[in-house]
């Protein structure tokens, strides 16, 4: 099962760092880039099913961490 997330940040570095640090995440099938504006990045990838799946978990945390937000 494929998942899609965006999340918003107030700057683009904010924005610019999460893309950066998620793109070396180990996830199946992962796509990042940037979402509706330079201040959004969209990130897809495929949700392991054989165990639990922490990825978005990870992701909100790395998001929250600098200032970001799922939308």
């Amino acid at each position: 099962m494929d998942n899609q997330v965006e999340f918003s940040f107030d700057s683009e570095m904010h924005a610019y760092k999460f893309l950066n640090t998620v793109k070396h995440f180990d996830a199946d099938a992962l796509k990042v880039k940037f979402g509706r504006s330079d201040h959004h990045v969209l990130v897809s990838y495929r949700v392991a099913l054989d165990a639990f799946d922490t990825t978005l978990s990870q992701l909100d945390d790395l998001a929250r961490d600098l200032g970001g937000e799922e939308v």
